[in-house]
């Protein structure tokens, strides 16, 4: 089996930060500026040409290790792809007390009327298929550090006790549509999990115990693991086709666990405990691609050059132009230097109607560093916003198109190796599981990728 690299990302200059990419998938669509390199040359009268007769190389590059923690996105549930196998995922995350002074009344005193795990949708909602979810709920028996320790999709962490959820199994229909009506609140849609009472009361009586402090979520209660109801088995016991991922913003206020009770006096409360920018916290994924033409192509990367994938935090595309430099010399192989007014980096996908499975709404291109590290093209910088960092899927022509004008352009002067390009979902930290299936120059598909060239003799 080929070996699967990981992304390491710069802190400096090639930084690609993990909220920077966390945060790109919430933004609504909208259309990259075309670089302006060359455009005052278009009505001269020059010798002006296009071509897209390049070869354009492609693999797939699967990456194991890759870093999860504090994306902005919690991913939560499980589907069967018929092409990339099965994924399950899970949240595992700290909560801390809304208020730390809160004082509560002896525990022999508070009737725990219920206990609920809000999370609200963010704009995605789901992947896959629209289908009710079994979810159990666990408190966790690790100690998670925000600051100080990287956390990866495929750490597995350690549980104490039962399935916390209310009803055993709590199975749920997601509605991210209508409102929340919570007792006189109106709130925005959300899912709301009832765990047991038991929970609430644990809780009452840490505080007057002492124990709702800054220490709690280390000290006393070290957090919630939230997964999905599916079995071991292969597919995770999912049919293809079958399954949905949803998409929760654990930063936003409605996301908690909150605190129903009332003293025997009949006095009416509730208490909070957040999950918000302090808590620590990470996307538990697995992946099961046994028998898929997607474990095929990890064994065998030149299947790329027919086919090749991206998926969310596990699969990145690489791009490759091996004889790109051909096009600075004439036909006897001298030097012939020419100025490049556009050009677009144009990859077909394979998007049917009848297919569940989404192609990401948008992809990031970055420049190959070496074998972990990879940092922006001359077209795409930290000068330009979030957005603009990154290109829109063409839904009628089933393709996305990358402007490339002034990396080609500083390839050719020599200004960098050519080393190729890496593809991307923005949301590359394990914040998304969409997957795309790209066409390879091989392909036997009509369209294929190619790097189209307008340029001026001179």
């Amino acid at each position: 089996m080929t070996n699967r690299k990981e992304i390491i990302l710069r802190r400096k200059v090639l930084t690609l930060s993990a909220t920077f990419f966390g945060l790109v998938i919430l933004f609504t669509a909208c259309k990259k500026d075309e670089s302006a390199v060359g455009s005052n040359l278009d009505n001269q009268n020059l010798n002006f040409q296009i071509t897209d007769t390049f070869t354009v190389y492609t693999e797939s590059e699967f990456v194991d290790s890759m870093e999860s923690d504090e994306t902005s996105v919690g991913l939560l549930g499980a589907y069967h792809d018929p092409i990339f196998g099965a994924v399950n995922c899970g949240i595992v995350t700290q909560i801390v007390p809304d208020n730390i002074t809160n004082d509560f009344p002896d525990a022999g005193e508070v009737i725990m009327d219920s206990v609920i795990l809000s999370l609200r949708y963010t704009s995605i909602n789901y992947y896959a298929n629209f289908q009710d979810i079994s979810i159990e709920v666990y408190e966790i028996d690790d100690i998670l550090e925000r600051t100080s320790q990287v956390y990866y999709t495929f750490e597995e962490p350690t549980t104490i006790g039962s399935n916390l959820t209310f009803d055993d199994p709590a199975v749920f229909s997601p509605d991210f549509v209508a409102n929340q009506i919570v007792g006189e609140d109106t709130i925005v849609p959300h899912l709301r999990i009832p765990l047991k009472t038991e929970l609430g009361m644990d809780f009452i009586a840490d505080a007057n115990a002492g124990l709702l402090n800054e220490n709690f979520a280390t000290n006393t209660f070290k957090g919630l693991y939230i997964k999905v109801n599916v079995p071991d088995a292969p597919k995770f016991g999912l049919s293809s086709g079958d399954g949905t991922v949803l998409y929760f913003s654990l930063e936003d206020a409605v996301s908690k666990v909150t605190l129903y009770y009332h003293t025997v006096s009949d006095e009416y409360d509730s208490f909070d405990f957040d999950i918000n920018s302090s808590t620590a916290r990470y996307n538990k994924i697995e992946y099961d691609r046994t028998g898929t033409q997607v474990e095929l192509a990890e064994d065998n990367p030149s299947m790329g050059e027919e086919t090749f994938y991206v998926q969310g935090g596990a699969i990145r595309g690489v791009i490759k132009f091996p004889h790109i430099e051909e096009f600075y010399k004439d036909s006897l192989g001298n030097p012939n230097p020419r100025i490049i007014n556009r050009a677009v980096l144009v990859l077909p996908i394979q998007d049917y109607a009848s297919d569940v499975f989404d192609p990401s709404a948008r992809l990031f291109i970055a420049r190959i560093v070496d074998s972990k590290l990879s940092t922006f093209t001359e077209d795409y910088g930290f000068g330009s916003t979030t957005t603009d960092n990154s290109v829109t899927y063409d839904e009628d022509a089933k393709e996305y198109r990358f402007i490339m004008t002034q990396e080609i352009q500083g390839l050719l002067n020599g200004d960098f190796e050519n080393v190729g390009y890496r593809v991307y979902s923005p949301a590359f930290f394990a914040s998304t599981v969409e997957r795309i299936i790209f066409n390879g120059q091989r392909t036997t598909l009509k369209n294929k990728p190619r790097l189209e060239i307008t340029y001026t003799e001179y």
